[in-house]
Parts: structure tokens; sequence; C-alpha cells
């Protein structure tokens, strides 16, 4: 059964998510609501989507609400979806404080509604092939560099870029975090723009970020160090290698590596997991359909947007050290 959806923004990553909602048959996108009035009716017109005049309008009207706007109007408009009783998607971050989160949390669970998180990168189909691989994380090293655009620049970039990476660290290593260390610099924003973060964790995992909004390209490259393999994330373009050690026979025909005298030489396996053709953003709104339609868990609660909202607070606190 069509669900009807209300869509909340419709800047330049609400235009992205409204092109996806029209193409999936899951979702009715019956309305949107902007609050530059002349773009909500520009959209509308061009859409044909009804132009809802204020967001209690918008609420009369769906099952569900897609919230992409200002990290800072998050906690107000979810707020006023989950009293109503509407399920609720929103973009990361969840909201711009803690205490923002934790009470929706609680107005989602005395209301019995959905509320998942934007955490796109999790749907990354590089990321999703390279699950089965990693069990024993041992050591991370994540580099996210982008090119310079004014857009996000309101908060750190660790709020910014590094929050996706820290929900990916973090779905990883099942351990709590016992260290973390940063140091960050700005050159244009009036909060870093470069931030450098080790992490430790209990289980003695350890996570390397490196994320800067001020480079030449992007790149977003993800790579573990499991115990049992070493596996390459190319989260922007969609590719993951995955290499394996192991004792070499008489008649290996892989990469042959030369060990210490007294020990087995061993044979490099290096396999490319399949990656599937996926939208990111179509497949966490589609897996948010799921949740509401047959009453399964989120993919990204809003607990666990908490803890990387958590980490990313913590990491901006140490590069003021």
């Amino acid at each position: 059964m069509r669900k009807k959806m209300g869509l909340v923004g419709v800047g330049y990553l609400g235009k992205i998510h409204l092109k996806l909602l029209l193409e999936m048959p899951e979702w009715e996108l019956v309305g949107i609501f902007d609050i530059n009035t002349n773009l909500n009716t520009e959209i509308a017109t061009q859409y044909n989507i009804k132009a809802c005049s204020s967001l209690e309008t918008l609420l009369e009207i769906v099952d569900a609400i897609d919230v992409v706007t200002p990290s800072s109007t998050h906690f107000e408009i979810a707020k006023q979806a989950i009293i109503k009783g509407k399920d609720v998607f929103i973009e990361k971050p969840v909201t711009s404080t803690i205490d923002e989160a934790l009470q929706l949390q609680q107005l989602a669970l005395e209301a019995g509604v959905c509320v998942q998180v934007g955490h796109v990168e999790r749907f990354n189909p590089a990321f999703t092939a390279a699950l089965p691989y990693i069990k024993n994380p041992r050591f991370i090293e994540v580099h996210r560099l982008a090119s310079y655009n004014p857009r996000g620049t309101d908060v750190s970039v660790t709020l910014d870029l590094m929050l996706h990476d820290l929900d990916l660290l973090l779905h990883i290593v099942p351990a709590n975090i016992k260290k973390i260390s940063a140091v960050g610099t700005r050159f244009i924003s009036l909060s870093p723009d470069i931030v450098n973060a080790r992490i430790e964790f209990d289980n003695g995992s350890v996570a390397n970020l490196t994320t800067n909004r001020m480079a030449f390209k992007n790149v977003r490259k993800f790579r573990v160090f499991d115990e049992a393999c070493f596996v390459s994330i190319n989260l922007l373009d969609k590719q993951t290698e995955v290499m394996r050690f192991k004792n070499a026979s008489a008649n290996s025909s892989n990469k042959i590596v030369q060990t210490p005298i007294n020990q087995l030489n061993k044979e490099i396996f290096v396999e490319h997991p399949i990656i599937l053709p996926i939208n990111a953003i179509k497949q966490e709104l589609l897996t948010f359909y799921n949740s509401i339609a047959n009453n399964k868990k989120v993919v990204v609660s809003i607990s666990e947007a908490i803890s990387v909202l958590k980490l990313a607070f913590e990491i901006d606190e140490k590069t003021k050290n």
C-alpha cells in the first residue's frame, strides 16, 4: 500500500529527494513545504505537486514527512510531526543538540511512530558490499576530502562531512570509546574546515579520520585493516577491494609474498565484490517505507544518530584544546 509523503525543504538536497520520491511506487508525494514561498510555488508548479502554505497544512494530508532542511530547524519540524502521529525521515545531523535529539527520541517512543535519520553512506553500495568481510576491525583509516562549497559551512567540518564516517565507524566497531584525540584548523569558516581525529576503542580497535572541505579534489576512502583481511572502500567511485593472505602452495597462481626464514610464504588473494548500481538516497527512503509498512526496525535510529552526534561534539571539543 502506498504511503502519503510530504517533503519539507526543496533546496539542493530537497530537490534530489523530490525527484526520487516521484519515481518510487511506494510513496505518493502529496505536498511540499518550504519557507521560501517563491521557491515553494515554483517547484510545486514545475512538478505538479501541492504547495502547502505551512507545515501544519502539510501535516494534515500526509502519513509521513521527509525533512530536508537546515539542521537548526530539524527539531521543531520533527517535533510537530511526531506530536501529530506522523512518521519522520530526517536528514543528518538529526538535530543541532543532544538534548533536542533526546527529546525527539522520547516523543517518538510515546507516539509510537518511526523516525529514521539520513546517514546515507550506510546505504552506499561499496560499503554494504564490504560488510560481509569486516569481522574484527583492528585499524580504520578514513579520508574524506571535498572542494569548498559554502553550503554546510554554518557548522564545523566534523558535523558537516565527518559525521558520515563516524556513523560507519560506530556501525562496524561494536565497542565503547576509550580515548579521543583531535586537531583542527579553520581557513574560511568560523569553525574548523580541516579536522583529524584518532579514536581508540575498549576492544583495541583504533581509527584515524581526516576530513577536509578545502581540498583540491573530492576523496571519500574508508580502509579497514581486519584480522583476516584488508578492505579498501572507495565510497565516491563505488569500488571495493578485499585483500587476503593465505599460506602459499607449490602451485599457487597468485602473487607470492616472501616471508622471513622458517615461515611459509604467503599468497595474496584479491577480491572485487560485485557493486550493485543502487542509489543510496533512494535505498534509505525505501527502507523507511518498509519500516512503516511492515513494522520493521529502522535502519538508522535516533539512538544511533545520537551516538554519532555525541562523538562529533566530543571531537570538536578536542580541537579547541
